[in-house]
């Protein structure tokens, strides 16, 4: 499909279009002509959420995303069933009380069961009490329930009120604007003054309310919390108390200290311990020399360094009843072993010495080397013990010093919870003694001098488009959606066929074919002109059909219901008026209408004569003659079989080439090929195959099945004729 197809379609249905579009533009008027007036007042009211009046306490920062959200949570507040019944309760009362009331109630409204059970005092009672207590009727006391229906006759009630007030955020400002339309201009005015009131007395009572709750809160917490920082403070103080610490970081350290000090004597000890080793082993080889008769002499230094390592003894001594604290003594104690292992190490080593040493002098210098080594033995172990012992102290400060932080660090949380609930009671009790809010009504609603323009002008306009557009695109739809071949073009497109002529609908249901062909179908112009289309594209069909130079034709189609039938009677007419002879044969037994529409003898199945027997005369007898002169009819009995199974030996279609001698056109009917076998069967007699498509068939898969084998026909196929089209779509 192309545009111009679209096109096309839009134009042969425009009546429609233009019909719906009229007549939704008289309804648009008729449910506008009897709208209401509507009187509509307007006021304002800060907030002070982006700008604050006073310069002192003036904001530069403003948390627009905040504002927004405040400015939010106010518009629901305003449209709180709360404060929308609260102002129902106070028109309500101003209608019962006041001489001059909004509403008046018409006298049908007089009459209905909620006016004339209404009790006047008591609901008096019941609004006044609820806009005070600033509480909302319920439907389930039976009082409440009444007086809001009656409220409902006064279109006082949540839904009507609503329906036609309108808040929200002026863009880009610090105002709420309030908009109320109704039919009377002064309810319009209170309506939108009194909501503001509404609103304040609601939104101070519930904050106040929510500040008294919140400091109570707070004031729990702040105790609950000073008493948990008491209770850990306390049990840090005891802890230190029992464990004798003032200081655990300055303890920890004086141990460690001490520890260092005492590996370094170590050190030193054992360094001494070697020299005492080593000197003790020189003394033990000079007396086994002596043992073995040979001479043993004493080097220059033996005196120092048995002078040195006594000075050496008495230090150490003095330094171990000091507490091993007394850093000098130790540096000395250090400077002196150092210098005896010098002595020692450059005592000689040769046999050359100015001295030869008795037994008695070796055995003494035995003794006094292994009181050394004892001596330097049991200063070793000291210090180990010393090192252990305050590595224990040590690790016991450890596990004090941990258990202290831990406690520490449970004071220091208390304390910060503490200050933030006494920080967030401060900011309540100040709240609480400053102003409530920063609302101001910067404008006074006043009634409006003219009402509201209906916009019919506009509704019949925005109606008239929308059907305009919605029937537009229902047809755009319907055509592209649709897959029928209804037109020639589409035709052509969709089926690989020859089309050889069109045929339009006609009403052949009122007049017969004859009265169609001859103009007889009375004086209505659309009907002629329909007739006389279907007269002129029919003589394009006979004028093919003689043209093509063949005189035996079947008409097949793909599916049933297409228009053979009709087809090939018009057709067999149309010829007729040409001054031509036709035959008629009725080969469709699956469904013999031809058969019954003409009223012939069904004789086809029971013909048969040997060839040498066949003649005119004989044929002629089986025939029936129709009505109009030059048309002949043979039909057939109809049934579930093919034209092989149930026609004999020796039947009529062999003897059609010898007919054409009397008949100038044989025209067959088959049945349809996606169904059937029986006009497969039947080309084999024919000249020449017609198919027949109805406009209103949708191609489908055995009907391009069905088109292959008429393609393949072999020069028999003359071409294929576009049946009950529609006017409209001849051209497209």
């Amino acid at each position: 499909m192309d545009v111009i197809y679209f096109i096309k379609a839009l134009l042969k249905r425009k009546w429609w279009i233009m019909i719906s579009t009229v007549v939704a533009l008289a309804l648009s008027f008729l449910f506008t002509m009897d709208k209401a007036k509507l009187y509509r007042s307007n006021s304002q009211m800060s907030t002070g959420f982006t700008v604050n009046e006073d310069v002192k306490l003036r904001d530069e920062n403003v948390n627009l995303y905040e504002a927004d959200v405040k400015f939010n949570n106010v518009v629901e507040t305003f449209n709180s069933p709360t404060v929308i019944g609260l102002l129902c309760y106070d028109l309500m009362l101003h209608d019962l009380t006041s001489p001059k009331p909004f509403t008046v109630l018409t006298e049908k409204q007089r009459h209905t069961p909620e006016y004339t059970s209404f009790n006047r005092t008591q609901a008096l009672t019941i609004l006044q009490h609820k806009l005070d207590s600033l509480q909302t009727l319920t439907s389930y006391q039976p009082e409440e329930r009444k007086l809001l229906e009656y409220m409902a006759l006064y279109k006082y009630d949540y839904e009507s009120i609503k329906k036609n007030l309108s808040i929200g955020r002026l863009a880009r400002t610090d105002y709420i604007d309030i908009s109320f339309g109704s039919e009377n201009p002064e309810l319009s005015a209170y309506v939108v003054n009194q909501v503001i009131k509404v609103f304040l007395r609601y939104y101070r009572s519930l904050r106040s309310e929510r500040s008294v709750e919140n400091i109570g809160t707070f004031e729990e917490l702040v105790a609950q919390k000073k008493a948990e920082l008491d209770q850990k403070v306390e049990a840090l103080r005891n802890y230190k108390a029992s464990e004798g610490l003032l200081n655990v970081e300055a303890a920890s350290g004086t141990e460690l200290g001490l520890i260092s000090q005492f590996e370094r004597a170590l050190v030193d000890e054992r360094n001494n311990l070697n020299i005492i080793n080593s000197s003790l082993q020189t003394v033990n080889s000079q007396l086994g020399q002596m043992g073995q008769g040979q001479v043993v002499y004493d080097n220059n230094n033996n005196n120092d360094i048995v002078s040195l390592r006594r000075q050496i003894n008495q230090m150490n001594d003095e330094y171990m009843r000091t507490g091993s604290t007394d850093a000098a003594l130790a540096d000395k104690i250090k400077a002196s072993r150092q210098q005896l292992q010098k002595l020692m190490s450059a005592a000689p080593t040769t046999t050359t010495a100015s001295k030869t040493l008795t037994r008695e002098e070796l055995l003494q210098r035995k003794a006094q080397l292994e009181g050394d080594q004892r001596a330097s033995m049991l200063n070793i172990s000291n210090l180990q013990s010393r090192i252990g012992s305050l590595r224990g102290s040590v690790g016991t400060y450890a596990n004090k010093e941990a258990n202290v932080k831990s406690m520490q660090q449970e004071v220091d949380l208390a304390q910060e919870e503490y200050n933030k609930l006494k920080e967030k009671l401060n900011t309540a009790l100040d709240s609480r003694t400053a102003a409530s809010d920063n609302f101001r009504q910067t404008l006074q609603g006043q009634p409006a001098f003219r009402p509201e323009s209906t916009k019919r002008m506009k509704i019949m306009a925005l109606a008239g488009m929308s059907v305009f557009l919605l029937s537009t695109l229902g047809v755009l739809f319907l055509e592209f959606f649709d897959r029928s071949i209804k037109s020639p073009s589409l035709f052509e497109k969709n089926v690989d066929l020859k089309l050889i002529s069109t045929i339009n609908h006609a009403d052949l249901q009122r007049y017969s074919i004859p009265q169609v062909l001859q103009s007889k179908v009375g004086e209505d112009d659309v009907s002629v002109k329909r007739q006389n289309t279907f007269r002129e594209l029919l003589r394009k069909l006979r004028f093919e059909v003689e043209s093509s130079n063949k005189s035996i034709f079947l008409f097949t189609s793909t599916e049933p219901q297409q228009g053979k039938t009709t087809l090939v009677q018009a057709l067999a007419y149309s010829l007729s008026l040409s001054n031509k002879r036709v035959l008629i044969i009725d080969t469709n037994f699956c469904n013999n209408d031809l058969t019954m529409q003409l009223e012939a003898k069904p004789t086809l199945e029971t013909f048969s004569l040997r060839p040498e027997e066949v003649s005119l005369e004989k044929v002629r007898e089986i025939v029936t003659t129709y009505s109009v002169e030059g048309i002949e009819v043979i039909g057939c009995k109809g049934g579930d079989y093919t034209p092989s199974e149930i026609l004999p030996r020796h039947h009529l279609l062999n003897y059609l080439p010898q007919l054409k001698t009397y008949y100038d056109y044989v025209l067959l009917e088959g049945a349809p090929l996606n169904d059937y076998t029986d006009s497969k069967e039947l080309v084999a007699y024919v000249d020449s195959v017609i198919a027949v498509f109805s406009s209103r068939l949708s191609m489908k898969q055995n009907d391009k099945e069905s088109i292959q084998f008429l393609q393949s026909l072999n020069g028999k196929m003359l071409g294929a004729v576009l049946n009950n089209v529609n006017e409209d779509y001849l051209e497209l």
